[in-house]
């Protein structure tokens, strides 16, 4: 990933510098958009000790032009993402990292710094926060939800992340103070997620704190936004949200549909005569070869398997991965077809594939122990590998969750190998929290095949194996998604 920083400033000389330091400690390239400056904000940017680029507006603009303006020289630079802060001093620079590592998990969404979230005072507000500001706010955040249908803590913070590739739209945002909710609303209407993280605030003293906002201008500004935004939603956002969920609901009951004669014909088939043990391989290959066809003809989706170690499979293991999105089943299918998932019961019981998965001999996590552990000895006998999701549940952050340690004692009490398999990018395409499908790229990266019950890592408990494996897994998830922005 290359990020910048973006400081929009327009008369702030006194705090403007602490600033510009400040986040130079945690990102290299810093773009300082000078908005018609009239109290020596120049002379502070001359004097700086840290490289900083300059954008200088000869007349002030406004907040949402400055904006603009680093985002266009920021995206010509080859960045792919820029943290906005404020100049007045309000925003701690030490909160970018948080942002950088939410950059990381969440790369195609805006990220907002909520300051209710961060350090609130007494009454659970940003501490010296004027009435005015939570007026504002929650105005703002009224508007946003009616616009959207989604929620945020705060919609007036100025301290966010922005993924430059996806602001196709920016030429519609206005000049002002009301740019900022437009860049989210417009972000949303375009399946561009809006995700929240804490941070801390400092509002100084009445009498030492400078404010452009202007009450009666601004708000009536906000009001005319708002009432366009609205004709916008009524016209075009809507309308495309319902389109996109009847052709996501469409394309299930589609499925549906085709899978109640596959379904029939398995029955048909399995239950006519004792089944032979390539018949039942060949189940496993056409689900194979489903899966596949599935994940490439998902419109906008570019699906690949990446193998650097060379695995075939061709020797039973326990394959662990990462869980972000249904899609992940398919993922998992499309490796190889000597392999079977423990499934959760609601997979075991969905009626799209009941009959399939107990003919491809699936394991349920709800049957008996003692009776899954022969059916997973048979098919390790056999040649099958099993596959685990040890995070036990989806992730919607997209980030690698604790680990259980059921797949490392069954590797261990089965004497086979684990191998660490990686998901990138399915939780993008279909979060956990989301109802449509987002074009993106999915990767699954398979990892090298470790013996635990020899070398390090026999020494090690069935809760350190998780931990290791999970961290193996993180790791590597997360080199992916530095490649993949």
């Amino acid at each position: 990933m290359k990020v910048c920083v973006i400081i929009p400033t327009y008369n702030n000389a006194a705090t403007l510098g602490g600033v510009v330091k400040g986040a130079a400690d945690f990102v290299k390239e810093i773009i300082v958009v000078n908005d018609g400056s009239t109290d020596g904000t120049e002379q502070v940017l001359a004097g700086l000790p840290v490289r900083v680029e300059v954008i200088s507006h000869k007349v002030n603009k406004g907040k949402g032009a400055a904006l603009i303006s680093g985002f266009s020289l920021a995206a010509s630079k080859g960045f792919t993402h820029a943290i906005t802060i404020d100049s007045d001093g309000q925003h701690d620079p030490a909160d970018i990292p948080a942002f950088l590592d939410a950059i990381l998990y969440r790369p195609d969404a805006i990220i907002v710094g909520d300051r209710f979230g961060g350090s609130l005072d007494s009454e659970g507000k940003p501490a010296n926060m004027n009435g005015g500001s939570r007026f504002a706010n929650k105005f703002s955040n009224f508007w946003f939800t009616l616009h959207t249908g989604k929620r945020l803590s705060d919609t007036q913070t100025g301290y966010r992340a922005y993924p430059l590739k996806r602001l196709r739209w920016k030429g519609l945002v206005t000049s002002r103070y009301e740019a900022e909710l437009e860049l989210m609303v417009y972000a949303a209407w375009h399946g561009v997620p809006v995700k929240e993280i804490p941070v801390r605030v400092y509002y100084p003293p009445a009498e030492e704190r400078v404010s452009h906002f202007r009450p009666g201008m601004d708000f009536f500004r906000i009001s005319l936004l708002n009432t366009v935004l609205t004709l916008g939603c009524l016209v075009y956002a809507w309308p495309k949200k319902i389109i996109g969920k009847v052709l996501t609901l469409t394309l299930l009951l589609l499925m549906a549909v085709l899978m109640i004669p596959v379904q029939i014909a398995a029955v048909i088939y399995f239950c006519s005569h004792k089944t032979k043990e390539q018949e039942r391989l060949g189940l496993h290959r056409i689900m194979q070869k489903f899966s596949l066809t599935a994940l490439k003809l998902i419109p906008g989706v570019k699906f690949s398997i990446e193998n650097p170690h060379g695995v075939d499979f061709s020797e039973p293991s326990v394959l662990v991965c990462n869980h972000q999105s249904h899609l992940d089943l398919l993922c998992m299918m499309s490796l190889t077809p000597a392999t079977v998932i423990m499934t959760k019961r609601w997979v075991w019981y969905n009626p799209l594939y009941f009959f399939i998965i107990r003919f491809a001999e699936y394991i349920s996590v709800t049957e008996d122990v003692e009776k899954n552990r022969r059916k997973i000895s048979d098919l390790i006998r056999r040649g099958y590998s099993v596959i685990v999701f040890p995070e036990g549940t989806r992730s919607a952050s997209c980030r690698v969750a604790r680990f259980h340690r059921g797949a490392f004692l069954l590797a261990r009490e089965m004497n086979i190998k684990v191998t660490p398999l990686v998901i990138h990018g399915s939780g993008l395409v279909l979060n956990k929290k989301d109802a449509v499908l987002t074009p993106g790229k999915i990767t699954v990266r398979i990892g090298e095949p470790a013996d635990v019950n020899g070398g390090g890592l026999a020494a090690m408990s069935s809760l350190e194996l998780a931990r290791h494996f999970r961290k193996v897994i993180r790791d590597e998830y997360e080199r992916i998604a530095i490649n993949e922005s």
